[in-house]
């Protein structure tokens, strides 16, 4: 027998399944959609399995067949350039058997960068980081390549500019590597010197004809010309799955300076910009009415993060007449640019409308430091002015993703997966390809081209002296500015 209250409590479990089938739907309605835009920028790397192999010829070719799938997850790649790669991995299996890892690493080099994007890349190719190296380390300056550090045997080669390496001159070296980076010319020129330093990764290119030693022509300091024999030494660092900037070798305070080495700098009073290479973000006020602040890594350091520093930084800056400010991202190789997106849109707001936000950059300005940039140039509007060289990658590039290793060979492949469009940014055309925070934290920045070029010459670096600055300096100075 029904009890009276049956009826009304059946019709709220009818009611409530209802409202659960309308919630459901609503939620496929909402989840496929963002799914469907999701999933290529999530997708990861399909996984390798292969067989245990010996022969290198089957490791090689297991390497490749992994290297053979990154088109299912790299979103750059274009029609024609997925069958040029397509085309460069079946031309490198032909010669597996031949290839060692510095053959293999630079084979699978130059197939990437057929992408054309900065951020795709097979990373971590540098002298005396799983590769070998001689004992100088070099570094570009505004009018060439130079020997910036040396072991103390090598000493008297310190200052000297290098004119060419095994036959070929510097500007020919510069034009043979190109293809084994992808991106904007300036970006593969930066990376240069880590090729130089390592006879294994030249002699994989047919820049060398030994893999054991280099012959370097240097105008030594005193203005004599030498060719100088410099035999590779077994990599001391483990192989690197990142990038390992050059432009770092410019200090003598990096950690990484190889114990007895000798820098062209040591006892030299060093510029701020080279003062602290080590630390991803320091701050000073030059003047009472101007900060400068260095960042170079937009990633979390202890003690303190990065959001907080710098806002921190602003809370004491807001209490200081600051008319002008300079932020330094000549060494900022990138990041979490979410990290900075409060301090872009702060820092032009403690600014008069007749002040100036100096923005600093280079070749070494790349991925999150651009973000940065484009940041603070588009909040800052007309107050801003971009000074240095230009940056490591385009203002419209393809980032996000991750990096996959080469199962035998375990060298690391840098794929991407989200656009970024710092130029003009996202439009709802774009949903599917955009990264998704751009839609929270993209501008339209315009040209990120410096509106002043200027980079310092050997002689104004050996004599400690920064010309990037002293341009800001006169810009500032009264009469003076664009």
């Amino acid at each position: 027998m029904r009890r009276d209250g049956d009826v009304p409590r059946r019709s709220w479990r009818r009611r409530g399944l209802r409202l659960l089938a309308v919630a459901a739907g609503l939620l496929v309605l909402v989840a496929a959609p963002l799914a469907f835009i999701l999933y290529p920028t999530l997708k990861p790397y399909p996984k390798a399995s292969f067989p245990a192999a010996v022969a290198q010829r089957d490791r090689n070719l297991q390497d490749l067949a992994h290297l053979r799938v990154l088109p299912e997850v790299e979103r750059s790649f274009t029609a024609e350039s997925q069958a040029a790669f397509a085309q460069a991995v079946a031309a490198i299996e032909t010669r597996a058997s031949d290839l060692d890892r510095a053959g293999l690493a630079m084979a699978a080099a130059k197939a990437v960068a057929l992408a054309d994007n900065g951020h795709t890349n097979v990373l971590g190719l540098a002298g005396d980081y799983g590769f070998n190296a001689v004992p100088i380390r070099l570094g570009w300056l505004a009018d060439g390549l130079f020997v910036i550090a040396a072991d103390e045997d090598r000493r008297p080669l310190l200052g000297g500019r290098v004119l060419g390496v095994n036959g070929r001159a510097t500007a020919a070296l510069v034009e043979a590597l190109r293809p084994y980076v992808g991106g904007p010319a300036n970006l593969a020129r930066e990376f240069v010197p880590n090729f130089l330093i390592s006879p294994e990764l030249l002699n994989a290119a047919g820049l060398a004809k030994t893999a054991n030693g280099s012959t370097f022509e240097i105008r030594l300091a005193d203005g004599s010309a030498a060719s100088v024999d410099l035999a590779a030494e077994a990599a001391r660092q483990p192989p690197l799955s990142s990038q390992t900037w050059p432009k770092r070798n410019l200090s003598p305070r990096v950690e990484a300076r190889p114990v007895g080495w000798r820098h062209v700098l040591d006892g030299a009073a060093l510029p701020a910009y080279l003062s602290r290479p080590d630390a991803n973000y320091w701050h000073d006020f030059p003047a009472a009415d101007l900060l400068y602040a260095q960042i170079n890594r937009v990633g979390d350091q202890a003690p303190v993060g990065t959001s907080q520093y710098l806002s921190s930084l602003l809370d004491e800056a807001a209490k200081k007449p600051i008319r002008n400010a300079i932020v330094d991202l000549r060494f900022n190789r990138g990041g979490d640019y979410t990290l900075t997106a409060d301090f872009t849109r702060r820092l032009p707001q403690i600014l008069p409308p007749n002040g100036k936000l100096f923005i600093l950059t280079s070749a070494n300005t790349f991925s999150a430091a651009i973000s940065t940039a484009a940041r603070l140039k588009h909040f800052a509007g007309e107050r801003a002015i971009l000074v240095g060289e230009a940056m490591g990658d385009r203002s419209q590039f393809w980032g996000e993703g991750g990096l996959t290793l080469l199962p035998n060979a375990k060298i690391a492949v840098r794929y991407t997966t989200a656009f970024h469009d710092w130029e003009r940014g996202c439009g709802l055309s774009q949903i599917t390809t955009c990264f998704l925070l751009n839609y929270a934290y993209g501008v339209p920045a315009g040209s990120l081209q410096p509106a002043i070029t200027i980079a310092p010459s050997f002689a104004d670096y050996a004599a400690g002296k920064d010309p990037v600055m002293a341009e800001v300096m006169r810009q500032l100075a009264p009469g003076q500015g664009r």
